[in-house]
């Protein structure tokens, strides 16, 4: 999690940054300066990940604060917030990380984050393990040549309990054994979960993944530390997409591709299937939503991509069917406006025996 420090002498800026920071997530710590010096103070005694600086500040200005915050060689990155480009070159070429002029919205906002974590990935080490809950369950780690090894598990109610603190994070003794063990007495399912998270932190070897489950009297807690989850990247993605309105084509890019068929198929946990068709509804709607936007960037042949495997998992959208015959209408492939009406045609009458709206007809004609 991020630790993230914002100097500006100007209270209401200060105050609409911080709640900005604080949607967007991911963020462990903001502290807040109106006084420079207190800032750097502050910095001098506490690992800081990310300075959001104002230039304009009496005393000591953004500048000079950026130079004594990378002076200390903690691995500080600087963004500049402004309420003019006038210093713009100057700040790139004391290599700050970004700069954003005021007022900031969430959408610039959103932009900058996703550059602080490239950055911050690029610079940290490979996760020593690495789960895939996406097209099925899969766990790797690391081995001491570089390469990646499969981990298998015990049992497939070993499988079960590591996917569920997966998905759950943190989830209370109680809901674990009401879930997995709801038939046994509670002293039976008490016993037969602890003798499960011993066989998961033996096949894992948590101590020297640098990882763990975690246990108190009441919960369990999958620590992320070390640890690696397509799931959990992809729900942050979403989160920040949606801050940014869909406008960063990069994030949409990369939660398309960390979505590699449903959560945990072929596993049939009835304590995952709301969570699986959550997470299938939220892929649709980023499928659509990197289809506009590669329309509004006039793209029609990646749109056609993102509509066709759409249609892969809800093959029922009569409207996504009309979207794509009207693309391959306006391209002049007739034929392929053609072939996705009739097929379309055929889908309506072998499911609900009725026919597509004949306005349709209209777009191959």
């Amino acid at each position: 999690m991020l630790r993230v420090m914002i100097v500006d002498d100007e209270e209401m800026a200060v105050r609409r940054l911080k709640r900005l920071l604080s949607e967007i997530g991911g963020i462990g710590s903001i502290e807040t300066f109106l006084d420079p010096q207190e800032g750097y103070d502050y910095a001098q005694a506490h690992n800081v990940d990310v300075a959001f600086l104002d230039i304009s500040m009496p005393d000591i200005n953004g500048m000079r604060l950026s130079e004594l915050l990378t002076g200390m060689v903690r691995g500080t990155d600087i963004v500049f917030v402004t309420g003019s480009d006038e210093y713009a070159v100057r700040a790139y070429a004391i290599s700050a990380l970004d700069y954003i002029v005021k007022p900031v919205t969430s959408e610039r906002l959103a932009v900058t984050m996703e550059k602080i974590r490239r950055v911050r990935r690029e610079d940290e080490p490979v996760p020593n393990l690495e789960v895939q809950l996406f097209g099925g369950l899969k766990i790797m780690r690391s081995t001491s040549e570089g390469k990646q090894e499969t981990i298998r598990l015990r049992s497939p109610k070993t499988e079960e309990l590591f996917a569920f603190l997966a998905c759950k994070g943190t989830v209370a003794r109680e809901e674990v054994t009401d879930t997995l063990w709801q038939d046994l007495a509670p002293d039976n399912a008490l016993k037969n979960l602890n003798s499960t998270l011993y066989f998961i932190r033996k096949a894992v070897e948590f101590d020297r993944s640098g990882g763990g489950i975690t246990t108190t009297g009441s919960e369990i807690r999958l620590e992320s530390d070390g640890l690696r989850c397509d799931l959990y990247e992809f729900q942050r993605l979403i989160k920040e997409i949606r801050r940014a309105s869909g406008q960063n084509a990069s994030m949409l890019e990369q939660a398309e591709a960390l979505y590699t068929g449903p959560l945990l198929k072929g596993r049939a946990y009835d304590w995952a299937s709301e969570l699986s068709r959550s997470l299938e509804r939220q892929y649709l709607d980023l499928l659509e939503l990197t289809a506009q936007h590669h329309l509004r960037h006039d793209r029609p042949q990646q749109a056609l991509h993102c509509y066709g495997e759409l249609l892969k998992t809800d093959t029922m959208r009569e409207d996504i069917h009309y979207k794509m015959m009207r693309l391959y209408a306006e391209l002049g492939r007739k034929n392929e406006a053609m072939r996705q009406y009739r097929e379309l045609e055929q889908l309506l009458q072998r499911e609900l025996g009725t026919l597509p709206d004949r306005r349709l007809e209209d777009v191959i004609l």
